[in-house]
C-alpha cells in the first residue's frame, strides 16, 4: 500500500513521500490455513468445506510495534438447495491504520456432471479504515498540511469469485473487491493519490489418498497486485485419519512456514502455524510469524436443526 501527497503551490507541482511506503504483503497477508478460509479471497469457496464457525488470527513480524496483525470471524450456515450463504468479520491492523471489514457471501452450486461442480459466488458489504494520525512521531506538533486530508473512511465492498471443483481437485479465481478507490480527499492545498487497488487471486489445489490413513493436500495460491510484486504461496499438508494434520509452506517473498491442527471428535479444531524468512533473505524486518485457528464444525445434525425443512 503506498502513499503519496502532491502540492500545488503558485501553479508548480513538488512531489514529496508521505511518511512511508508500506508493502502490500503486509497488510494483506496470505493465510497459513488457507483452504478451509478461501472465502476471504474468493467468495466462491463460501460453504464448500460444510457448515462451521471460524476465529482465526495472524500477528506478524513479532516484537515489532505497528507490526500488521490480521484477525478474522467467518460463519457459514448449511446449505439450503443450491445455495451457500456465509458472513465475514475481519480486523486488520498495521502502524497507525485499525481496518474493519464486514462481509456477506452468497455462493451457488451448479452441477456439471457427477463429479465436477461449479460455484459462482459473489460478496457484498463494505469496511471502514480509521487512521490514526496522532501515533505517528513528529519533529515538530506545528501545523502540517500535509496531514490535513488523512482521516478514517468507509468503503462499500463487491466481489466475486469462480470455483471449479471435484472430489480430488479444485481449481478458484476470486477479486475480493473490485474497484480501485481514492483514500482521501483532496483540498485546496493537497491533492493525493492513494487508493486502494483491486486483488486478484488464482487458487488450485489437490487431495491424494495415499492409504486409508493419510492424504496429502498440495495448495498454491496466486495473488497478483497492481503496482506490487505478485506472491505465490505454496502449502503442503499431510493428513492423518482427518484428525491431525501437518504441513509446510513457502511463498516466493521466501517465507518459509510449518503448521498444524488437531481436530476432536466433536467437529472442533485448532490449529497453529509459524512462518519466518529464510536466512539467506537480508530484508530489515526479520520478526516471526504466528498464526492461530479455532474452528467448531456443525454435526449433520446440527445443521438440520439450524436449517429446519418445511414439508407440506
Amino acid at each position: 500500500m503506498h502513499y503519496y501527497l502532491y502540492y500545488n503551490l503558485k501553479g508548480s507541482f513538488l512531489t514529496t513521500l508521505f511518511l512511508f511506503t508500506l508493502n502490500a504483503q503486509a497488510q494483506e497477508a496470505h493465510i497459513l490455513f488457507s483452504q478451509s478460509n478461501m472465502s476471504i479471497y474468493n467468495p466462491a469457496f463460501t460453504g464448500t468445506q460444510g457448515s462451521f464457525v471460524s476465529l482465526n488470527s495472524r500477528s506478524q513480524w513479532s516484537g515489532v510495534d505497528g507490526a500488521p496483525k490480521t484477525n478474522y470471524l467467518l460463519y457459514f450456515l448449511p446449505k439450503k438447495k443450491n445455495v451457500y450463504i456465509g458472513f465475514t468479520a475481519q480486523n486488520d491492523r498495521v502502524f497507525i491504520e485499525d481496518k474493519i471489514t464486514f462481509t456477506i457471501d452468497y455462493n451457488y452450486e451448479v452441477k456439471i456432471s457427477q463429479s465436477q461442480t461449479l460455484f459462482l459466488g459473489i460478496k457484498g458489504g463494505g469496511y471502514f479504515n480509521n487512521i490514526n494520525v496522532d501515533r505517528l512521531q513528529r519533529l515538530t506538533s506545528d501545523y502540517n498540511p500535509a496531514l490535513a486530508p488523512v482521516s478514517g473512511y468507509y468503503k462499500p465492498l463487491l466481489g466475486v469469485g469462480i470455483q471449479w471443483k471435484t472430489p480430488q481437485y479444485f481449481l478458484g479465481i476470486g477479486v475480493p473487491s473490485l474497484f480501485s478507490r481514492k483514500r482521501f480527499q483532496d483540498n485546496e492545498i493537497i491533492k493525493t493519490k492513494a487508493t486502494d487497488v483491486p486483488y486478484f487471486y488464482f487458487s488450485g489445489g489437490a487431495t491424494y489418498n495415499l492409504n486409508t490413513s493419510f492424504s496429502l493436500e498440495p495448495v498454491v495460491v496466486f495473488r497478483s497486485i497492481q503496482n506490487s510484486p505478485d506472491l505465490i504461496t505454496t502449502t503442503v499438508a499431510l493428513t492423518y485419519q482427518k484428525q491431525f494434520t501437518l504441513g509446510s509452506g513457502f511463498s516466493n517473498n521466501q517465507n518459509l512456514a510449518f503448521f498444524f491442527s488437531i481436530k476432536s471428535i466433536k467437529g472442533v479444531t485448532l490449529g497453529y502455524g509459524y512462518e519466518f524468512m529464510n536466512r539467506n533473505n537480508k530484508t530489515a524486518i526479520q520478526g516471526a510469524t504466528h498464526e492461530l485457528m479455532l474452528r467448531f464444525k456443525f454435526t449433520e445434525k446440527e445443521e438440520k436443526e439450524e436449517s429446519p425443512r418445511k414439508d407440506g
